[in-house]
């Protein structure tokens, strides 16, 4: 395994809140403190790069044994997205065939939500299954899927839609079921089937709201434009909100008043599916993360949304540095000054004057993407 030495770059550890310009040695897959330069096999000149521990797509959808997945490879390593979690597309019926046939041949580590429906996100002609009376058949399989895989499957996730269901009890048998297996729920919350504030009230410490800034019906505004005070005290209790995109799952008639009130998300996921595969509204994890700089945030910020935040949900501790030890997972971008729109749902846009432009990712050790006029690299081998 090539030694590599990047240089001249500026590092963001988003763990730390640090961000400075110094070198980062790679060998044998791992970040190490230092080597004798003229040693390196590879020397990346990371100069005007930000160089930054690779991103964690949150919520995307992977499996393509339904009508919604996407090559996990493709979508991700082009953006600096190194880690992925599939965004329930399988339940306990399929899961283990997505797990040995994609996830175990893929470059990008993908973690994954298990649908609390048995067959997933199967097509989007026939929804899942929410009938809470079939609930307790699942529990045994469920709770062995989650032993045998455990560290790889990391939330029970549901649907919580008018189309689906009308009421809020699935929520709830989720959460029981959670808390014996000592996992999070996930709860997809665009045009939910009882009011917003409902869910937030129930969810506990560490379960995820998802598509925080959908303008479908019931949003976490008011009818004052005021963020929900149920949504707010979810917040201050430690619920997770993630603006997760996707193709219907944001409109700005709702982000740009939350964010005026300061209620950015805590996580940026893309929600990619073949409808959005490098495709507006979403393009790609980085393109969602340059709107939020168009609102306003840092690039500490943005990087913060993607790494150290979604890294603690899915239970993978102090991720978000460059230290020695830590696995070489490594992603290189710019920011480029140019005009760009940002799309919502409802094909209403902002513009903004710069984009988060990937580099270079590196996986491993080993580089696994790289842009096609990134030549500032060196190989001495």
């Amino acid at each position: 395994m090539a030694k590599i030495l990047i240089k001249n770059g500026k590092v963001y550890e988003p763990l730390f809140g640090t961000e400075e310009i110094r070198d980062v040695c790679v060998c044998g897959g791992r970040i190490v403190s230092e080597f004798d330069k003229d040693d390196a096999d590879i020397v990346i000149d990371a100069k005007d790069c930000m160089v930054v521990p690779g991103l964690i797509d949150h919520h995307i959808h992977l499996y393509q044994g339904t009508d919604g997945g996407v090559n996990a490879d493709l979508s991700c390593l082009p953006s600096g997205v190194t880690t992925a979690v599939d965004g329930g597309s399988c339940g306990m019926c399929n899961y283990t065939q997505f797990r040995n046939f994609s996830i175990v041949n893929s470059i990008v580590t993908v973690k994954s939500y298990l649908n609390i429906a048995p067959i997933g996100l199967g097509t989007g002609f026939y929804p899942e299954n929410l009938d809470v009376n079939l609930f307790p058949k699942y529990d045994d399989r469920i709770k062995e899927l989650f032993a045998r895989y455990k560290g790889e499957l990391v939330s029970i996730k549901l649907r919580l839609t008018k189309d689906i269901t009308s009421s809020i009890d699935p929520l709830v048998y989720c959460i029981k079921l959670a808390d014996e297996i000592g996992c999070n729920v996930v709860v997809h919350v665009t045009r939910p089937s009882v009011p917003c504030e409902e869910i937030a009230s129930v969810l506990r410490p560490g379960d995820v709201f998802c598509h925080v800034y959908q303008g479908v019906e019931n949003t976490i505004l008011d009818e004052n434009g005021k963020i929900k005070k149920q949504v707010l005290e979810a917040r201050k209790r430690g619920v997770i909100f993630d603006a997760c995109n996707g193709k219907k799952n944001f409109a700005f008639s709702v982000a740009k008043g939350a964010i005026k009130q300061g209620f950015f998300p805590d996580i940026i996921s893309s929600d990619m599916s073949p409808l959005t595969f490098y495709a507006d509204p979403v393009v790609s994890l980085p393109h969602l993360m340059s709107k939020y700089l168009a609102f306003g945030l840092s690039c500490m910020d943005v990087f913060k949304m993607t790494t150290t935040t979604p890294a603690k949900v899915i239970g993978i501790k102090d991720y978000g540095s460059l230290t020695a030890g830590n696995r070489a997972d490594i992603a290189l971008f710019k920011i480029k000054k140019q005009g760009v729109r940002f799309y919502d749902c409802n094909n209403e846009f902002i513009e903004g004057d710069q984009v988060i432009v990937p580099q270079m990712t590196i996986k491993k050790g080993n580089i696994v993407y790289r842009q096609t006029d990134f030549t500032s690299v060196k190989y001495t081998f």
